[in-house]
């Protein structure tokens, strides 16, 4: 069924709203607790390696939504007013919602790209990504996300139908581009670059090809940096996955004159919204428990190795 009712604030009645106020805040405080130790880690940790900047910014995004934007669809699905944060909340709200969905990506794939250089030409790599760049790329992707998420919900109005939400639906054209260059594109070369180092370039694929063979043999990932490739690898599908029903609902509003599609009484880009916000959690949880050496550092910080090294010496 589908209307163009207001969708701020959402209306939802007591029994609607307790099953997301739970999922939203099982969100937060997951998100919150495995984003900071994942900051705080590598902030920490003087031996980082040049992509653990780009992952430390990747989970300052994730942070920072957790902390605008879940507190404020928490109010949003138990108040009844439509300004009961004020005006400039919502769209800030909404202007993080949509760093969320687009900074992450281009974050993961200077990882992708980091990693992918250090394996096929190790000789320009110290270059390419030396820290100045490093640097000098975090700053470009933080202003390029600012600059084009402001626009959408401070320059041109934003009708009812898309009030505090990512707008991707006021602006055919915008939207387009933005999906384009800032979402698919980023996305089409992260996901090449793993296949690529993860399953691509192994000896046993160029039984022709001598040098590539030796070069294979030196360079190809073995052990915990193959590990680490893939839980990379993982955290991309896992954004790419969560923000897809919101980018699919989103881009269907936009070709139906923002008409607003309800399941039942709830908002279906409001599921697809909470269903896109689980990813700040889960890739925290994955970075957390699943990249090797980032497992290690903040095994360190609680003195965790120690006590395993004490306890096999024992042994």
């Amino acid at each position: 069924m589908a209307t163009v009712k207001s969708t701020g604030p959402l209306y939802l009645s007591l029994e609607e709203s307790i099953p997301f106020l739970t999922i939203l805040t099982i969100i937060g405080v997951t998100s919150t607790t495995t984003n900071l130790l994942i900051v705080g880690t590598i902030c920490k940790n003087s031996q980082r390696k040049n992509y653990d900047l780009f992952t430390l910014h990747a989970s300052l995004v994730d942070l920072l939504t957790t902390l605008v934007v879940i507190p404020f669809w928490i109010l949003s699905a138990i108040h009844s007013q439509v300004d009961f944060v004020g005006d400039i909340y919502c769209k800030i709200s909404a202007t993080v919602s949509l760093m969320e969905l687009v900074a992450p990506v281009m974050f993961l794939t200077l990882i992708a790209a980091s990693r992918h250089c250090s394996i096929v030409d190790r000789k320009a790599y110290p270059r390419t990504f030396s820290d100045s760049r490093t640097r000098m790329m975090i700053l470009i992707v933080w202003l390029f996300a600012v600059t084009i998420c402001i626009p959408p919900h401070f320059t041109w109005p934003i009708s009812p139908e898309v009030l505090c939400l990512p707008d991707l639906i006021s602006n055919l054209w915008y939207t387009t581009a933005v999906l384009a260059f800032c979402l698919l594109l980023p996305l089409s070369a992260a996901f090449y670059s793993h296949v690529y180092d993860i399953f691509l370039f192994q000896p046993e694929r160029f039984k022709r090809n001598e040098s590539m063979i030796k070069q294979c043999e030196r360079f190809a990932l073995r052990g915990g940096e193959k590990t680490t490739q893939k839980a990379y690898f993982c955290i991309l599908i896992i954004h790419t996955i969560c923000w897809a029903p919101y980018t699919c609902v989103a881009m269907a509003q936009a070709l139906n004159s923002g008409v607003v599609f309800y399941l039942g009484n709830i908002p279906l880009h409001f599921i697809a919204m909470v269903v896109g916000l689980t990813a700040t959690s889960l890739k925290g949880v994955v970075s957390c428990f699943e990249v090797p050496h980032l497992k290690e550092m903040i095994k360190r910080q609680f003195g965790c190795s120690e006590r395993e090294e004490n306890t096999s010496r024992e042994v």
